[in-house]
């Protein structure tokens, strides 16, 4: 009895120590947040008090850092290169030393940031380099830097303000010669920076001003300037009608044509341009589905375009040619032997009768867990091949690597919110680790609730298939209600979460779009507006409810626009329902794995496919079982005119599109 009384003592023990260390850490954890908003300031009086509570936090050298960061004019070269030594091992050390240099910059202290300055690709940086030696009176090299500051100067885009002392010594020792000016001309009009080149127009000679004038105007009405302007037949002068006639063509292929033949009568182009062309009105033609896309296609040569190969296959697809299918596969070359590619000869085999020889390439692709393998098991009525393998926790490993200062400050990190951090110290940290030890720091991230870091650092090691871990149900709380609010299907709802996002809460596409469900900041306000909430700052589309519930509310009105059509909804949250409605077929209806693999935007069919294909995995985790893709899928048919679906001009080139 005593020893019983001694063991239920201890375990008493233990369970109040545990209890008051994990209040002890929720305290900094709390502390911690309100002492990064005063660090950040440079708030010193607010933030001193907390340096001594935290003085024992994983996360104490980030306040040290936040300060200086925030008060760099006042700190002497001593204390920050201290601390840059001290804290070499922090990944925000070089963003301190970074933050230093461009402030040494604009103060155009150039002795000591060519000190402290490394090889750089922060264009701004490499800059300030650039102004910092031809500023230094060091004549060894200046031709050399003089030369480089040409070429910053020539960029076709915005110059940082570190450039300024370099462009004005050029200025000063007249470096910028007319020929230059141009030149940067030319390139700004080819990258469409048209406001930089409005900039530049009153520097040109007067000789270069009326080609670079007519170019501005046909920038803003393309096909009037193309049909009434007469222009020299120079090398920039075709340079600029080529450009008029491939920006016609992205809204109005056949208005292109149009144009092109008549500028051919009347130009000199070279066979390159004409060939180019020839190629670019066709894709054009093909994107919009327009009828003649298959002759136009067949004309051109496409030896160094793979996508005219393939376009010609898409547009035989959409018109339901399966014998021309077989034949343009068979000139794909090493391309046929691709997933999607097979899946297609499959279905052309079976629909021009040759079922056994379909079957054995839809056998060989049923076994895998992707969109086409769920496909190729619904054509032979197979069921799914989830390739479960259960992952296998080390504890002790785990418990050890979770004790290192760099996964525990990533730990922290990720529960203030300071997902770049988090990142960058998790990197660091597995950076030296074998590949099973990165695969139990997959579980340690898991265990945290650290979804997205789980699955990339899953994937990079080449760990175990655990699906409940690369397929996560998180933010079920959140997620569950509000898909039965709004009727929505709940494995779509994460499909789409886990192409969109991958379950980090911070990500962020070049396009601007925000967030677990990747929201741009317009529509979020616009669907907030709808709900009767206020978005005044994008920063909240990061909080993972806010973004859910926003991002939830418009697929469900994507939904409710395509009558319910999951492929047709997802294809307009990427690319937006007015392309997606000028995307549906005229008249009659189309099999959907056929749309799918017909829309003009790359990135928006992979997106739906990966979508779709996530989602089925999706039913299965949380259903046991999965609902089968051909199923979801359905076919794609056109809208009456009631249906209130408005189909809009719009731009089919494959440049990536704007996501919602």
């Amino acid at each position: 009895m005593k020893l019983l009384y001694r063991l239920s003592a201890g375990v008493a023990l233990l369970c109040s120590t545990a209890m008051a260390l994990a209040a002890d850490l929720d305290t900094q954890r709390s502390d911690f947040k309100l002492a990064w908003a005063a660090a950040q300031q440079g708030d010193l009086k607010t933030l001193t008090p907390y340096l001594e509570t935290l003085s024992d936090y994983p996360l104490y050298p980030y306040l040290r850092y936040a300060y200086l960061d925030s008060t760099l004019t006042q700190q002497t070269t001593e204390t920050l290169q201290a601390f840059l030594k001290e804290q070499a091992q922090l990944p925000v050390a070089e963003a301190l030393r970074q933050d230093w240099l461009l402030q040494l910059a604009r103060r155009q202290q150039w002795g000591t940031f060519l000190a402290n300055y490394q090889d750089e690709t922060d264009p701004a940086l490499r800059c300030a380099a650039v102004s910092a030696h031809l500023a230094s009176g060091d004549r060894q090299d200046r031709d050399a830097w003089t030369v480089a500051a040409q070429h910053l100067w020539l960029a076709p885009s915005a110059s940082p303000d570190t450039c300024a002392p370099a462009f004005q010594y050029l200025q000063q020792q007249h470096f910028i010669t007319s020929g230059m000016l141009a030149t940067r001309m030319q390139l700004l009009l080819e990258a469409h920076q048209y406001p930089l080149a409005q900039q530049l127009l009153p520097q040109l000679a007067a000789a270069d001003r009326p080609w670079a004038r007519i170019w501005l105007d046909m920038a803003a009405d393309p096909g009037q300037v193309l049909a009434t302007m007469q222009v020299p037949d120079e090398p920039r002068y075709q340079e600029m009608l080529l450009n008029g006639v491939q920006t016609v063509a992205n809204t109005d292929p056949l208005l292109a044509r149009h144009l092109w033949n008549q500028l051919l009568r009347r130009y000199h182009f070279s066979h390159d341009d004409i060939q180019d062309m020839a190629v670019r009105l066709a894709l054009e033609s093909a994107w919009f589905a327009l009828p003649d896309a298959a002759a136009l296609l067949a004309q051109v040569k496409y030896a160094d375009d793979p996508r005219v190969a393939e376009w010609r296959v898409r547009v035989a697809l959409r018109s339901g040619d399966w014998k021309t299918v077989l034949k343009l596969l068979a000139e794909l070359g090493k391309q046929a032997t691709q997933p999607e590619w097979r899946y297609w000869q499959a279905r052309a085999l079976a629909a021009t009768g040759k079922q056994t020889a379909a079957d054995a390439i839809y056998s060989s692709l049923a076994g895998g867990m992707d969109y086409y393998a769920f496909l190729a098991a619904d054509r032979l009525h197979l069921p799914y091949a989830f390739n479960q393998q259960d992952s296998r926790p080390a504890p002790e490993v785990i418990t050890q690597l979770g004790t290192r200062p760099g996964f525990l400050r990533a730990r922290e990190l990720f529960h203030a919110g300071l997902f770049s951090y988090a990142n960058a110290e998790w990197q660091a940290a597995a950076a030296g680790l074998s590949r099973p030890a990165r695969c139990q720091a997959a579980l340690l991230a898991q265990q945290w609730g650290w979804y997205g870091r789980a699955i990339q650092t899953l994937a990079n090691a080449g760990c175990w298939q655990d699906l409940s871990l690369n397929y996560p149900i998180a933010f079920e709380d959140t997620l569950a209600p509000r898909a039965r609010e709004l009727r929505l299907n709940l494995p779509w709802v994460y499909g789409l979460i886990r192409a969109e996002s991958m379950f980090r809460p911070d990500a962020t596409s070049q396009a601007g779009a925000v967030g677990l469900m990747q929201l741009m900041p317009s529509t979020g306000r616009q669907v907030a507006a709808r709900l009767g909430l206020m978005l005044d700052d994008q920063a909240v589309l990061f909080d993972p409810d806010t973004n859910l519930t926003l991002g939830s509310t418009y697929l469900s009105e994507m939904l409710k626009r395509f009558n319910g059509s999951e492929p047709l909804a997802t294809a307009a949250y990427n690319a937006g329902p007015r392309r997606v409605s000028a995307w549906l077929p005229e008249s009659g209806s189309l099999p959907a794995d056929v749309w799918v693999d017909t829309i003009p935007y790359l990135e928006t069919r992979s997106y739906v496919r990966r979508v779709m294909g996530h989602t089925v995995i999706f039913d299965w985790r949380l259903r046991g079982q999965a609902k089968r893709l051909s199923t979801r899928l359905g076919s794609i048919v056109a809208a009456p005119a009631a249906a209130g679906v408005p189909v809009a001009v719009f731009s089919a080139s494959p440049a990536a599109p704007t996501p919602p």
